[in-house]
């Protein structure tokens, strides 16, 4: 397993389904390649509610979980018309 079989993996609703289940707060599912694993942010400090690994397709696939993540949010107008001056 490789992180671009993971690449591949990572978008399947399977796949978050399985990793974040009745979660519903803010979150981000991408993919780390030193070591090859799925790297999951999530808002909440305790991550223990979340899996280390997961089987896709037969494959044991490890999970880095990574808690205190904010959604990033868009600069507003105004700040987007003082950047570009």
């Amino acid at each position: 397993m490789n992180a671009k079989q993971l690449t591949s993996w990572v978008d399947q609703p399977e796949t978050h389904q399985k990793i974040v289940g009745d979660y519903d707060g803010s979150y981000a599912l991408g993919v780390s390649d030193n070591p090859a694993a799925f790297l999951l942010r999530v808002e909440p400090a305790d991550v223990s509610r979340f899996p280390t690994e997961v089987n896709i397709q037969g494959v044991r696939v490890p999970v880095i979980v990574r808690g205190n993540f904010g959604p990033p949010v868009p600069l507003s107008q105004s700040s987007r018309s003082v950047l570009a001056k």
